[in-house]
């Protein structure tokens, strides 16, 4: 279950998947996860549901007085968990915490008493049984409930009710993930379009208002926006922009053709255009309509308002039916439908350029409740009888303008506020010019008329010519900024591209093939591992349709038609599909079994394609088949001398050989043999998989491989001289880092099996020699053999005279029940594990160990062992 929490950042998938996993580990009828709202209302965001059993309550609200106050505040304070009993009307609480002190409690105290009557009949209404709910809590706030029902009675035992609570800790940690994913996107958003729009504001060319304006109307998801630019100069025009749905008179679209300013004309028809009548106003002439922004209720409005932050003249208006505009102006907005306004005065430095406006319409909003709330009533003198859906539908709401839409609309208006007044000084600055060249034509013409007036020409041109060079200067430096502005502009795209590169590192780094489709199967993306196991490069893949490529077939090897592919299920329905043994093609017609999952991608709630995350479990079925291999060897093992006991104790018990001494003893005999070699199977068994593990812990310390030696040789020479074998030993005295008792096993392993397989008068022989280990040297590109003693292992011989081992199961006697002739190892009481045993214990010390034989000639076999440094 945390792995299927963790396999998605987007919590829409994480909580799907959640309450399938806790359905499925829980076996119970519903779990749905239930997230609360601002108004301690809540909605079910995710359910797994028996359709035949219960109802589906996925997207479904519920009112506040459904989890009273104080349940909340247990469910936030204490982390307080309840199972709920209806049939023996009891309810258990098991809180994490103390609610006075905060203090952690035993979380497997669970503390009983009976229900209330109005919680059990709101269960029994809804046709449950028995319940579990654990709450859900991000950044100290109780964010939702994990809840389980079960139309029958039900108990939850302590390890289901831990399982769950790490579920709910890990579905927390997912939603502090989720939300800073969004923050980052949402952060991404901005900045793209603060790019966007300042790319529109600064062009070399010209200021496009226009474009920009309708660009920051579209981010702020508004109805319609206005610019309106004051003049700055005595006699002129104001100059306004808009877009969208803005009334006014101005129909759709506004005025503006790109640039502030323009030809007399224009200034006239935007005047005309978008002037409103307001009766009360007064008019700089008579009957002449003003711009709002001009009417002098415009800013004594703006004054009362209270702003966003202070020293910003920033408004958000949520609602104008509450704000406290005069008549006029209020009627003005109401007839265009404005219900909410976004204003922000443009201003550079201390001064002020114009307003940034930003409207939008009312909305509709439609909610699905459980059921009809009749709000008079008190919760527990009225209880649940029906949880019929009830659609409420609420007209004309005012949407809110939230923190993040004001923040981006004040970083806009800078943008907008800077672009303005770098185009006026453009314009002062080609005015001067002209002026200047104007100068220069009337000083040649003066010249040849009347030369004593050279004199004060050229004062003139003096004149002039500083005031351009402090024109000029001011634009140096207002050029400077704009270059500031660039490279901050260029920092940003530099770090979108990192971040992309990163994205890409990390797709490219994964070890599982993962590949992106389109909504018609075609290839759009795939990662290196992918390409690895299907192709030998990425580029044969992509823009190809997948089916075709990997013939993607059944565990038995049909293949799948396009139109049965659980894929393509994933495209049209968005199901997510989870397959865990079917069959891909590579590109050279081998096949291999596959562990793969798709994904829907979503764009605006359409499927627009989907990402199948696949890895090759060949590896996985060939340790599974080892298993059962194991198991049968074992068991065949076990069963074997099992039967043998069982049939020897049923003769002893009935008493068929009382009569018998001398069978009954052969038979006691027989049955103490099977059990000591029952009694060493199993010891073998669980030596190798402590070894293996790792559990078996290897208490090294430095010893003599001399001593080890001779007390492996002293402890097998019992069993030579009964079997007529003599033992030869030739000590070699070098100090070791090793644990002792595990390598006099392995000397005593290596020599009980060379007595085995010997005959009589033959000869056993141990012995060692200290070999150079085999190094790569970098410099000269070759193999080269090093005189320190810390790069030198000693090398054991154990040697005997026996039949020998055929070449091809030299390597396999080192597996587990691996015997050249298992009867006669039988006879001679081996398990088959003693050589798996030793080749574990060498490679722990990390040494190696093999085999040589000859048939007829015996058999040799090897290990090393590192010297101690």
């Amino acid at each position: 279950m945390m792995n299927r929490i963790r396999q998605s950042l987007e919590l829409p998938a994480i909580l799907s998947g959640t309450v399938a996993e806790v359905r499925i580990f829980l076996e119970t009828y519903r779990v749905k996860v239930y997230r609360f709202d601002a108004d301690a209302s809540g909605e079910v965001v995710a359910e797994s549901v028996n359709c035949d059993r219960l109802p589906s309550l996925l997207g479904q609200h519920f009112p506040a007085e459904d989890i009273p106050f104080a349940a909340r505040e247990l469910f936030l304070k204490a982390r307080q968990r309840s199972i709920v009993d209806v049939a023996a009307q009891q309810i258990g609480l098991s809180p994490l915490d103390s609610s006075e002190t905060t203090e952690p409690l035993d979380e497997n105290d669970i503390q009983f008493r009976v229900v209330d009557p109005c919680h059990v009949e709101y269960l029994t209404s809804m046709g449950v049984q028995s319940s579990l709910v654990v709450p859900i809590l991000h950044r100290d706030q109780l964010w939702g409930l994990l809840v389980s029902h079960h139309s029958s009675p039900r108990e939850v035992s302590e390890r289901e009710l831990q399982v769950v609570q790490l579920v709910a800790d890990q579905l927390s940690i997912a939603i502090a993930q989720n939300t800073l994913l969004e923050q980052t996107r949402a952060q991404a958003d901005q900045e793209a379009t603060i790019n966007r729009v300042a790319k529109l504001l600064h062009s070399m060319t010209e200021m496009q208002l226009q474009q920009a304006l309708e660009l920051t109307v579209s981010a702020l998801q508004a109805a319609g926006g206005r610019i309106y630019i004051a003049p700055q100069n005595p006699g002129e025009a104001a100059q306004v922009f808009s877009c969208g749905e803005w009334g006014m008179g101005s129909g759709e679209g506004g005025v503006g053709s790109g640039g502030a300013g323009g030809a007399e004309e224009q200034r006239s028809r935007e005047a005309e255009e978008q002037r409103i009548t307001m009766p009360n106003a007064p008019c700089p002439m008579p009957n002449a309509p003003i711009l709002f922004e001009e009417h002098p209720s415009w800013q004594e409005w703006l004054n009362m308002e209270a702003t966003v932050e202070e020293g910003k003249l920033v408004w958000a208006i949520t609602d104008l039916y509450q704000a406290t505009l005069q008549s006029d102006l209020a009627q003005a907005f109401f007839d265009a439908g404005i219900r909410s306004l976004l204003v922000i005065c443009l201003q550079y430095r201390q001064q002020i350029l114009g307003y940034l406006s930003i409207f939008r319409h009312e909305i509709d909003t439609e909610t699905l409740w459980a059921r009809r709330v009749n709000r008079n009533d008190p919760r527990n003198q009225c209880p649940v009888q029906s949880f019929e859906v009830w659609r409420e539908l609420k007209r004309s709401q005012a949407q809110e303008w939230k923190t993040a839409e004001i923040e981006l609309a004040q970083a806009l208006s800078s943008h907008f506020a800077m672009a303005i007044h770098q185009y006026e000084l453009y314009q002062q600055v080609h005015a001067l010019n002209a002026d200047l060249q104007q100068d220069i034509e009337e000083r040649k013409q003066a010249e040849k008329k009347i030369s004593a007036l050279n004199a004060e020409l050229e004062q003139r041109v003096q004149e002039r010519t500083a005031e351009l060079q402090r024109a000029n200067e001011r634009l140096l430096r207002e050029m400077g900024k704009r270059e500031r502005a660039l490279r901050a502009r260029q920092q940003t795209q530099a770090s979108l591209e990192r971040l992309s590169r990163q994205s890409e590192l990390i797709l490219n780094s994964a070890g599982e093939g993962i590949y992106g489709l389109n909504s018609q199967g075609k290839i759009t993306f795939v990662n290196p591992a992918a390409a690895r196991m299907l192709l030998s490069g990425v580029t044969e893949l992509k823009n190809q349709f997948m089916h075709e490529i990997v013939n993607h077939s059944q565990p038995d090897g049909t293949r799948y038609c396009w139109g049965e592919n659980p894929i393509r299920a994933t495209l049209e329905t968005g199901a997510v599909q989870h397959i865990s043994d079917d069959i891909f093609y590579r590109g050279d017609g081998s096949n291999f079994p596959v562990e793969y999952i798709s994904t829907p991608i979503r764009e605006q709630g359409d499927i627009v394609g989907a990402v199948v995350i696949f890895k090759d479990i060949t590896e996985r079925q060939i340790v599974e088949r080892m298993k059962d291999e194991f198991v049968s060897v074992v068991s065949h093992e076990l069963r074997t001398p099992l039967t043998s006991i069982r049939s020897a104790l049923g003769l002893l018990a009935r008493g068929s050989l009382n009569e018998q001494p001398e069978k009954s003893q052969r038979m006691l005999e027989i049955t103490f043999d099977n059990t000591n070699r029952l009694v060493r199977l199993i010891n073998d068994i669980l030596d190798i998989e402590r070894i293996n593990s790792g559990k078996a812990t290897m208490y090294k310390q430095t010893c003599n491989a001399a001593d080890l030696m001779s007390q492996a040789v002293d402890e097998m020479r019992a069993m030579a001289e009964k079997a007529e074998i003599k033992l030869e030993l030739a000590t070699l005295s070098v100090q070791l880092w090793a644990d002792a008792d595990r390598i006099i096993q392995t000397l005593t392993n290596l020599l009980s099996n060379a007595i085995k397989f010997s005959s009589p008068d033959f000869t056993v022989s141990l012995s060692a020699q200290v070999e150079i280990r085999k190094e790569i040297n970098t410099d000269t590109k070759g193999i080269s053999s090093s005189s320190d003693p810390c790069h030198s292992n000693i090398l054991f011989q154990v040697k005997d005279q026996g039949r020998g081992i055929p070449e091809d199961k030299l390597e396999k006697i080192f597996d587990r029940f691996q015997q050249v002739d298992a009867s006669n190892s039988r006879h001679q009481g081996g398990t088959g594990l003693g050589l798996a045993i030793c080749r574990s214990i060498i490679q722990q010390h990390g040494g190696q160990i093999w085999a040589e034989s000859t048939l007829g000639e015996g058999s040799t076999f090897y290990f090393t062992l590192p010297i101690s440094h």
